[in-house]
């Protein structure tokens, strides 16, 4: 699944979430948080559902 990473970082911005309370409200760790918003890996569906869920919003909302 490929996630936009303009639209994750403007829902981080609409929640005033730094990437570290992400991982902490969406129980992925940080460093995968951080490869995710870098590029360097796509993440499972699985992923990708728990950080939309922490962040209020769709999962369509978060991909491309």
């Amino acid at each position: 699944m490929k996630v936009n990473i303009q639209k994750l970082t403007v829902a981080l911005a609409n929640k005033c979430f730094s990437i570290n309370d992400l991982a902490e409200q969406s129980n992925v760790s940080r460093i995968s948080i951080g490869k995710l918003i870098s590029g360097k890996v796509e993440p499972r569906t699985a992923t990708v559902g728990k950080i939309a869920k922490a962040l209020d919003c769709k999962v369509e909302d978060l991909v491309e």
